[in-house]
């Protein structure tokens, strides 16, 4: 029998720091009448469980990889994430050991913002883990991880735990991990270890987080938004709450992605500012990703293929960084309200700074090309690397 386990969990106080993810909030579904937990099978049929039938689910079905992630009604991000993949022959060539040890230090999908603290072999034959993860705004989250394989599968049950053991939230993700069986048959094409890293809880997500304050006293938090679906995603907001040491919110700023829309397999980023001397008075913050979000109409923003773009930076004496390029109409339609959008990273990979402008000229027609300039005057550490992005709309 698997067994959650809590661990002390303390909360990081006295400061906001960054982080590389986010919570997601989705517009809620209404739930069934019936709570009672229902057996889920995946589509590939690598694995099943029983869980709750008002949760919500996200589901990755693959050639090589099996997923599902599951989110209570009301939840900020999944509670139980289960993925399953055939080993190939050199990772099933391994020793189990071995690939645990390939999996916590490389492959799991907190890696840089996870500590494991013990591991476990359960009497069934699966390993348990346990961890805490950095989370959004400097809080700490308690981890449980379940490993076990079925001859050359190899199924993965990451837990987000409640603050608290007992209750209904605990006992239903207890019922889950104990209902959980792996097929060792299922129809899945071999593929090695690593495939897991694509293991994704939702279409969206917000990575690369920095949280920095200016000379002058502003706080900003930055980031990006992927999108790991099959459409482009438009007009997404982004909220942002700054909490203070007794739980109570101190100031909130909401505003939109970036750009016309974000593609899929695409990224976008965002940029929230909040006033002077806030940002002593927050000992953490929480974003919030589509809040009361109905998908828009995709505006058919043109990007990549349609524009070609070069660009080049540099530091004025200002110390400003100064991005300049130019946007070419590769296409053969014309193409209206161009905009650029500006994503500067540090040396982690974290996003330091964001802008967008639109390009000085309100169409770009089939073999012209458009001059621009971003200035970024402000940014949280020193800039390592940028990418440019350039969208218009049809």
């Amino acid at each position: 029998m698997r067994k959650l386990i809590l661990l002390l969990v303390l909360l990081v106080s006295g400061g906001v720091g960054g982080c590389s993810g986010g919570a997601v909030v989705f517009a809620p579904t209404p739930a069934p009448a019936d709570v009672s937990p229902a057996r889920y099978t995946h589509p590939s049929g690598a694995f099943s469980l029983s869980v709750p039938r008002r949760w919500a689910r996200f589901e990755q079905n693959t050639t090589t990889l099996a997923s599902v992630s599951f989110s209570p009604p009301g939840a900020d991000s999944p509670a139980l994430t289960v993925s399953a993949l055939r080993l190939d022959a050199a990772s099933a060539a391994q020793d189990f050991a071995a690939l645990l040890d390939l999996y916590q230090t490389q492959i799991r999908p907190d890696t840089g913002n996870y500590k494991e603290e013990a591991r476990e072999a359960m009497g069934d034959g699966s390993w348990r883990f346990t961890g805490l993860r950095a989370g959004p705004g400097g809080a700490t989250l308690a981890v449980n991880t379940f490993v076990e394989r079925a001859g050359e599968v190899i199924g993965v049950i990451e837990v987000l735990l409640p603050e608290s053991a007992g209750g209904a939230a605990w006992n239903d993700l207890q019922n889950a991990i104990n209902t959980f069986e792996l097929n060792g048959e299922a129809a899945l094409n071999s593929a090695p270890l690593t495939t897991l890293t694509f293991t994704k809880e939702a279409d969206l997500a917000i990575l690369h987080v920095a949280a920095w304050s200016t000379p002058g006293g502003a706080f900003y938090i930055t980031g990006e938004v992927a999108n790991y679906g099959t459409i482009p995603a438009a007009g997404l907001p982004i909220e942002a709450v700054l909490i203070g040491a007794d739980g109570a919110q101190v100031a909130g700023a909401v505003d939109t992605v970036m750009g016309y829309s974000i593609p899929p397999g695409g990224f976008a980023p965002f940029s929230l500012r909040f006033g002077e001397g806030l940002a002593g008075r927050a000992a953490g913050y929480a974003l919030t990703l589509g809040k009361d979000w109905q998908p828009a109409s995709d505006p058919g923003a043109l990007g990549q293929g349609a524009l070609t773009w070069t660009d080049q930076a540099e530091f004025d004496a200002l110390n400003r960084l100064v991005i300049r390029g130019r946007v070419t109409n590769a296409g053969a339609a014309v193409v209206r309200q161009p905009r650029a959008l500006a994503t500067v990273f540090d040396s982690a990979e974290n996003v330091i700074s964001a802008a967008w402008i639109d390009l000085p000229a309100a169409q770009i027609v089939p073999g012209a090309a458009v001059d621009f300039e971003i200035v970024i005057g402000e940014y949280g550490g020193a800039p390592e690397n940028y990418i440019i992005t350039v969208q218009g709309l049809p």
